[in-house]
């Protein structure tokens, strides 16, 4: 069994990096293979990020992003289908947003993958309906009982490769991400407070809920 990590950065976040990238150590085996999507870091930083972390085996890739997948968040189909290339049947995936940290030890994540191939955590009492375009949730064919439940958050997502829904489930996800009238609906706007539209969070939860996940 093996290890992924999947995440994106720039300079404005390269101080939590570092701090996710300590949350791992001790709860993860070492060498653990971390993929990062550079959107914007020096040099500099690159090179201490590539120093400072031996007991993980870090890869940093340049992406040039486009306003769009910047704005959409559509870099984690990007970063998210480069783990994939470097994973096999025996490879656990997770994302982790540059601010957040792991908080779970090998056994826990373990334990929670014997329940479902597929994690992510719900913060927030708050209903799908409040969260995600109407269009996207029609797209799914979320039933009024999955709309009113609460939204899965995507700043930490696990996915279990070993297992078959696992990996379809991150094949689909990234295929969802790939349609704008999925991943951004024209006129939705991505906002803090509800009604609102939280693109690839959404995307997730929709897909969660879809596959009886949730």
């Amino acid at each position: 069994m093996n290890y992924i990590l999947a995440t994106a950065t720039n300079s404005e976040y390269y101080l939590e990096t570092q701090q996710m990238l300590y949350s791992i150590n001790k709860l993860l085996p070492n060498g653990v293979k971390v993929i990062i999507c550079d959107n914007g870091l020096t040099e500099s930083q690159k090179n201490i990020l590539l120093q400072r972390f031996g007991f993980c085996n870090i890869e940093i890739f340049k992406h040039n992003l486009t306003q769009y997948e910047k704005e959409s968040y559509y870099f984690k189909a990007i970063v998210l289908q480069r783990a994939l290339e470097k994973a096999n049947d025996n490879t656990i995936l997770l994302w982790l947003d540059a601010k957040t940290m792991l908080k779970y030890n090998e056994n826990q994540l373990l334990n929670i993958l014997r329940q479902s191939p597929v994690y992510g955590h719900t913060n927030y009492p708050q209903p799908e309906n409040l969260w995600t375009d109407k269009r996207t949730m029609d797209y799914f064919s979320l039933s009024d009982e999955d709309r009113n439940s609460f939204q899965v958050q995507s700043p930490a997502m696990l996915f279990d490769l070993r297992q078959k829904l696992g990996k379809e489930f991150v094949l689909e996800f990234i295929e969802c991400l790939n349609k704008k009238d999925v991943l951004t609906p024209n006129g939705s706007n991505k906002g803090f407070q509800p009604p609102t539209h939280r693109q690839d969070q959404s995307v997730f939860s929709c897909l969660m809920k879809k596959k009886n996940l949730f």
